[in-house]
């Protein structure tokens, strides 16, 4: 299964946009989405403070600022990823 990790922090309205983009792509394909608020992270926050919300495939493939549904679909489809029947 594929996994996707998603950073974010609330207030953040490309956060909102994202994260909907995010919901309706996992309507349709069957992936592992990890959200990550980087305010409860100093890691994350380390490493995304002023990029979120980045979207983080298993392929290296990072979306910043926004998601873009046929790139994110298209990503998912090489990485095996299946849509839900």
């Amino acid at each position: 299964m594929v996994t996707v990790h998603f950073y974010t922090r609330r207030g953040c309205h490309l956060c909102e946009r994202a994260a909907q983009v995010l919901a309706q792509v996992a309507a349709e394909w069957e992936f592992v989405a990890t959200v990550v608020d980087i305010d409860s992270d100093p890691a994350a926050r380390a490493l995304y403070h002023e990029e979120v919300p980045v979207t983080l495939l298993p392929n290296g493939r990072r979306f910043r600022y926004e998601l873009d549904k046929n790139e994110f679909q298209r990503q998912l489809l090489s990485l095996g990823a299946h849509q839900k029947k």
